[in-house]
C-alpha cells in the first residue's frame, strides 16, 4: 500500500517469490528478491508499517521478520491483523463459557455428519423438499480465520432448525428401515436433547444477535481502505452493541420467543420452557467477549500507542470552540503532546525530509484553524491536504504524518483475496505453473481490467502475429509437408536406383 497524488492511496499486487527457507531470514530474503524486481531497491528507506498474521515467523517478538526490520527501521510499526484477532477473542470466549463449548460441538457434529456422509445430505434435501423449506449444507468451523463462518454455521442451524430436528427424530426413529449404527444414533439423540430444550434453542438465537454485531465488525476490518482511526470507531460501536444486548434480548431472540410462547416453536415441541430471557447469560457472554476484544486489540484502543497519536489529526473529535476560555484553552492545548510524540518517533523521516518539530507543530496550528469546521471523515480530510496544490505547500511538513496515518494497513484480508486467488489459478489441474507465470496470472487476474472494459482485440490479434507454432491452433504448414513428401519421393527413387 502506497500514495499516489493522482490515485491517492493505492493497494498494490507486486509479485510472489518461492521461500527458500522458512525462518525469517528466507521470508527477509523474498521480499527484498520482490521489492528488487519491482525496481524498489530503496523500499527500506519508505516503508513505515507492516501488518501481518500472528504466526512466529512474522511477529515473533526476537527474531521474527517484524523484530529484524525494526533493526534496520527504528520507526516501523508492525501489528497483527485485526480481523484475525478478532477471530481468536471469540475463541477466547468460547473456551471459558460452557454454553458456547456446547453449542460449538452441536455446529461440529452438524458439519462432520452432512459433509461426509452424502446419503445423510440426501435425506436433508429431500426431507426440506417434503417440508416446502430451503436448507443449506451446514458449514465448518474451523479452517478459516474469517468470523462470518461462525456466523452463517449458527444461521444455518436457526434458519433450519425444524429441518435438522425432524431428520434427527427420523434417524433415532424404530420405524425407520435402515438404521443407522449405534454411535450415530447416540450422537443424534443428544443433538435432539440440547435442540428441543426451550432454554438452549433460546441462547442459540442470542448467539446470533451477538454475532451479527461481530460478523459486522470483521467484515469492516476486511476493507482494503480501513485505516486505524476507522478501526477504533468501529470496535467501539461493536463494543456498544454487546452492551445493549447485556440490557435487552437482541432481534433474533424477541422473535424466537414470540413464536414459542405456547411452548411449540416451528412445529417443535419444546422441554422445559420458561419465561426466563437469560438475562444473567446475556450479561456474562457480552462481558467476556468485551474483556476479550479489548485484550486481543489493545494495542489499537490504549491511547498511550504510536497509532493512537494520530487521533490529533482527526477534527472529529476536538473539542468544541466557543467564546469561553476554557473551550480556547482546550482547543489551543488539544494534540500538541501527541504530535510531539509522533515528531519523536519518526525523527529519522522528519530529518530525512530536512523539516524539525517546530516547523510541524506550526503546520498544525493552521491545520486545527482550517479544518475546524470540516465535517466527515478524516481520511477525505488528509487526502484533500495531500492532493489540493495550495494546501500541498501550506501543509507540506504535516504531510508526511497524512502520508504515513493513510498507508496503515491494519487488516490482512487484500492477501488473503491474494491466497485465494492463487489458489484458483494454480489447481490441481495447473500444478506446474512456474512462479513466473503464475505472478503474471495473479497480476492479471488482481490488477487486470474488468472483463466488461477489456477489448480483447489487440491481445487477440498480438498473440496470433508472435505466436510460435503450438499457439496457432489449426495451423498446418502445407508446403513444408509438400517440401517434406518430394524429398522422401525423390530419396526413395535414389535408393532404388542405386540398388537397380
Amino acid at each position: 500500500m502506497f500514495f499516489n497524488k493522482e490515485r491517492g492511496v493505492v493497494q498494490s499486487f507486486l509479485g510472489i517469490e518461492d521461500v527458500k527457507h522458512a525462518h525469517a531470514d528466507g521470508v527477509l530474503s523474498a521480499v527484498q528478491t520482490v521489492f528488487e524486481k519491482a525496481g524498489l531497491d530503496n523500499w527500506k528507506e519508505k516503508v513505515v508499517f507492516l501488518c501481518a498474521d500472528g504466526a512466529a515467523v512474522n511477529l515473533g517478538k526476537r527474531n521474527g521478520v517484524a523484530a529484524k526490520l525494526k533493526e534496520e527501521i527504528g520507526h516501523l510499526l508492525a501489528i497483527h491483523c485485526v480481523a484475525h484477532r478478532l477471530e481468536l477473542g471469540l475463541v477466547d470466549s468460547i473456551k471459558e463459557n460452557q454454553r458456547l463449548k456446547q453449542l460449538q460441538e452441536v455446529l461440529q457434529y452438524l458439519h462432520q455428519q452432512y459433509h461426509y456422509s452424502p446419503k445423510a445430505l440426501r435425506e436433508l434435501r429431500m426431507l426440506a423438499d417434503a417440508m416446502e423449506e430451503k436448507v443449506l449444507k451446514p458449514t465448518n468451523l474451523k479452517g478459516s480465520r474469517w468470523l462470518p463462518y461462525i456466523h452463517k454455521a449458527t444461521q444455518i442451524l436457526c434458519n433450519s432448525y425444524a429441518i435438522f430436528v425432524a431428520h434427527f427424530e427420523d434417524q433415532v426413529s424404530p420405524e425407520r428401515t435402515t438404521r443407522p449404527s449405534s454411535a450415530v444414533m447416540g450422537r443424534a439423540k443428544n443433538i435432539l436433547h440440547y435442540l428441543k430444550s426451550h432454554t438452549n434453542v433460546q441462547f442459540m438465537h442470542f448467539l446470533l444477535d451477538t454475532l451479527d454485531f461481530l460478523k459486522a465488525l470483521s467484515l469492516q476490518f476486511q476493507q482494503d481502505s480501513l485505516t486505524p482511526g476507522e478501526a477504533v470507531q468501529y470496535i467501539e460501536a461493536c463494543l456498544n452493541g454487546l452492551t445493549e444486548l447485556c440490557l435487552e434480548p437482541g432481534e433474533q431472540q424477541r422473535k424466537m420467543l414470540a413464536d414459542a410462547m405456547n411452548g411449540t416453536y416451528r412445529g417443535v415441541e419444546l422441554k422445559n420452557t420458561t419465561t426466563d430471557t437469560l438475562a444473567t447469560d446475556r450479561k456474562k457472554i457480552a462481558d467476556m467477549l468485551t474483556k476479550h476484544i479489548e485484550s486481543r486489540l489493545g494495542d489499537l484502543l490504549s491511547t498511550e500507542s504510536i497509532v493512537q497519536q494520530f487521533s490529533a489529526l482527526d477534527h472529529n473529535v476536538w473539542p468544541k470552540l466557543d467564546n469561553s476560555d476554557e473551550s480556547k484553552e482546550a482547543f489551543v492545548l488539544h494534540g500538541r503532546a501527541n504530535i510531539e510524540s509522533l515528531c519523536h518517533h519518526y525523527q529519522s523521516i522528519l530529518v530525512r525530509e530536512g523539516t524539525t518539530v517546530t516547523e510541524v507543530l506550526g503546520e498544525y496550528r493552521l491545520y486545527k484553524i482550517w479544518a475546524r469546521m470540516r465535517n466527515g471523515p478524516l481520511r477525505d480530510t488528509l487526502l484533500e491536504i495531500l492532493q489540493r496544490g495550495d494546501l500541498q505547500t501550506k501543509f507540506n511538513n504535516l504531510g508526511i504524518f497524512a502520508q504515513i496515518y493513510l498507508t496503515m494497513a491494519v487488516s490482512t484480508a487484500a492477501c488473503e483475496r491474494g491466497f485465494s486467488c492463487m489458489k484458483r489459478v494454480k489447481s490441481d489441474w495447473r500444478s506446474s505453473l512456474s512462479t513466473q507465470n503464475l505472478t503474471r496470472l495473479m497480476f492479471l487476474t488482481i490488477e487486470g481490467p474488468s472483463l466488461d472494459t477489456f477489448d480483447a482485440k489487440r491481445a487477440v490479434l498480438q498473440w496470433w502475429q508472435s505466436g510460435s507454432r503450438a499457439r496457432r491452433p489449426g495451423f498446418t504448414a502445407w508446403c513444408i509437408q509438400v517440401r517434406f513428401s518430394s524429398c522422401s519421393v525423390f530419396l526413395v527413387m535414389i535408393v532404388l536406383l542405386v540398388y537397380d
